[in-house]
């Protein structure tokens, strides 16, 4: 049996290669239909990685969505009840879910858009693009970190 170290190391790296987050065709989450706005008040945690991500986006998109996969890596470990297993197949598609209303109401927070319009940006083939890339840098980042720890 491998050591507990190991172990650990082992269940982060699953964890987070079950991630792989694709936002292409997300719905949106359900609002609030008086205000149309987030029905429910946003938590600190999230608050606080939204502040991060802003601060980041006004270096570049990129950074900002760096930003936002390295906090919602944490959010998640910390809160695994955000991952809705009832409407998704799979761990996966749970934080490909989670990940995209995070960043429409992101949007709506950062901009005071509508949800349309956050959608709107969300499925823009720039920011998926954009988005790709800043996943693969992530990735990228994960797996050097493990070869260091090792």
């Amino acid at each position: 049996m491998a050591s507990l170290n190991k172990q650990q190391k082992r269940a982060k790296r699953a964890k987070i290669k079950a991630k792989q987050i694709n936002i292409h065709g997300r719905k949106p989450a359900e609002l609030d239909d008086d205000m149309g706005e987030i029905g429910e008040p946003i938590p600190e945690y999230t608050l606080a990685m939204f502040s991060k991500m802003r601060d980041a986006e006004a270096i570049g998109r990129n950074d900002m969505l760096l930003t936002l996969l390295t906090n919602l890596a944490d959010i998640i470990s910390d809160h695994p009840e955000l991952l809705d297993m009832e409407n998704a197949d799979n761990e996966a598609m749970a934080a490909t879910h989670l990940a995209a209303d995070m960043l429409i109401d992101y949007r709506m927070w950062a901009d005071g858009m509508d949800r349309d319009t956050a959608q709107a940006w969300l499925t823009d083939p720039q920011f998926i693009s954009d988005f790709g890339t800043a996943l693969d840098s992530y990735r990228e980042s994960l797996d050097a970190q493990e070869e260091k720890a090792e």
